[in-house]
């Protein structure tokens, strides 16, 4: 199954707390340009899961005007600081459709990725950054990563 992984877009520097930063009117335009060019070299999407956090609901927000009625389900373990197994436990117990796109943060997304692939190497990603993954399990050393792709650039095959 192919799942995506993206970084929320620009945020603000400080707000509140962490959880309370919102993104930037020019993350929030990064977001729907670079979500818009993925769907116009085909990518779809068949659902959300999402950070709690407040940047990451709004990339989210962003995601679904691209790709309008999208199902969306919030997931605690997408947080900056959670543990890659805390989130594969819940995504065990909580199967993901294929082709969704899970929203979260760093260094998650990196620490993810490099459990979910069995790569040592640290993965960078920028705001706004996706990665698709081809998912056998949603377990440690369960997936491949097919590619990552920052906004503003064209897919990186990996």
């Amino acid at each position: 199954m192919k799942l995506y992984l993206s970084r929320h877009g620009q945020a603000v520097a400080q707000a509140a707390t962490d959880a309370l930063r919102p993104l930037t009117e020019a993350g929030q335009a990064a977001l729907l340009s670079h979500w818009q060019s993925l769907q116009e070299r085909g990518i779809q999407i068949s659902g959300l899961i999402v950070s709690p956090y407040l940047r990451a609901q709004q990339t989210a927000d962003c995601i679904a005007q691209v790709y309008p009625g999208l199902p969306r389900q919030n997931c605690p373990y997408l947080t900056p600081d959670s543990p890659p197994k805390a989130l594969f436990d819940w995504l065990l117990a909580n199967p993901p459709a294929a082709d969704s796109v899970l929203v979260s943060h760093m260094p998650l997304v990196s620490q993810l990725t490099a459990s979910w692939t069995g790569v040592s190497e640290r993965v960078g990603f920028d705001v706004g950054t996706v990665a698709c993954f081809d998912v056998d399990v949603t377990a440690a050393d369960g997936a491949q990563l097919l590619w990552l792709c920052s906004p503003g650039e064209e897919i990186a095959n990996r």
